[in-house]
């Protein structure tokens, strides 16, 4: 697997604006309180996937006012936030948009997180620090339904795929 490809190129892309993304491209919320985290993963995201719009927030609370006015398809989320953590916004989000998929970056992939993920009906997570391809893999198959090339590889390595 290959790093992050963060080339000038990617990071002089201008951010997809919300209203051209609901002309067809899907939104994925990005939630994460380290901003370089969050800048570089966007940056990377919006050059390798061009058929989706990304929107950030750097806590749950931002992330539920973005949910909450911006059509989303899929939500990338913390766990570890400030003013509003991912397990909190997690239930939120289950509980007033199940429709959306959620899947968790974390620092810590635990047994204790990993059951507590599963019974917030989280199937999808990816264990910090991953290679954007682990990211990027979990993110297609949920917005496009592709399947799972690595279903069988380290949970730390291939995205904790646990479908």
């Amino acid at each position: 697997m290959h790093s992050p490809d963060l080339t000038p190129e990617c990071f002089r892309q201008t951010r997809v604006s919300i209203a051209m993304s609901q002309g067809g491209m899907k939104n994925i919320l990005i939630i994460d309180d380290n901003k370089d985290l969050l800048d570089a993963l966007s940056a990377a995201l919006r050059c390798h996937l061009k058929d989706c719009g990304i929107v950030t927030a750097i806590d749950g609370a931002k992330g539920m006012d973005i949910v909450e006015s911006v059509p989303i398809d899929l939500i990338v989320t913390d766990l570890a936030m400030p003013v509003m953590n991912g397990y909190l916004f997690i239930e939120y989000a289950k509980k007033h948009y199940p429709a959306i998929p959620v899947c968790v970056m974390t620092g810590s992939c635990s047994p204790q997180i990993l059951m507590k993920l599963r019974s917030s009906g989280v199937g999808r997570w990816v264990e910090k620090p991953f290679p954007l391809d682990a990211i990027l893999q979990i993110i297609s198959e949920e917005l496009h339904g592709e399947p799972q090339s690595a279903r069988n590889g380290d949970p730390a390595v291939t995205g904790g795929i646990d479908h």
